[in-house]
């Protein structure tokens, strides 16, 4: 099976929820953002990344009223370049990953803090010899949910740290992000 293949399995997979049940509070998210990577170790050796832009797209949709599930797919055209090197290399990558969120509905009208934290994959593409590859990578984090600012347009900020790798290429990174919500269910 193709990798393009796997991954159309995945999103389809991950939007099955969307069609499916009672309509619980539900948000489709487009969000651009930064990657900002550190360093990744190879061999004992630390080498630093540069940071990169990312842009993406989030579903969520809640469970029950304060507990549910998001997944996001994310791309980027500059992923974990290797700083210092003077040949800029092609590359690019993305990120999937499902995670689950606790919001903390109620508090103050259209504003939802929220905390997740899930596991999925980083994958980095382009030419040949790039340091990280493919990695299973946990994430956690949280943000603020402005919900149905102009209807049901709203918006929302995501802080997330991702720990890739398990045993060598270990890879860890922040992501801050700001996004366009549209909010669908009750």
């Amino acid at each position: 099976m193709t990798f393009h293949k796997i991954l159309a399995s995945v999103l389809l997979l991950a939007a099955v929820p969307a069609f499916t049940g009672v309509a619980h509070a539900s948000d489709i998210s487009f969000f651009v953002g930064a990657e900002m990577p550190g360093s990744i170790k190879i061999d004992d050796v630390k080498k630093a990344l540069d940071n990169g832009p990312i842009y993406g797209l989030r579903f969520g949709r809640n469970y029950v009223r304060y507990l549910g599930m998001e997944h996001t797919i994310a791309f980027s055209h500059d992923f974990l370049y290797p700083s210092g090197n003077p040949d800029k290399a092609d590359t690019r990558g993305f990120l999937y990953n499902s995670n689950l969120m606790l919001n903390f509905r109620d508090i103050a009208g259209n504003i939802v803090p929220f905390l997740t934290a899930g596991a999925g994959i980083v994958h980095q593409f382009g030419d040949k010899d790039l340091p990280v590859g493919t990695k299973f990578a946990f994430n956690y984090g949280g943000g603020v949910k402005f919900t149905n600012l102009a209807g049901p347009l709203g918006a929302r900020v995501d802080f997330r740290g991702y720990n890739a790798g398990v045993f060598s290429k270990k890879v860890n990174m922040a992501e801050i992000s700001f996004g366009l919500m549209l909010s669908l269910g009750r």
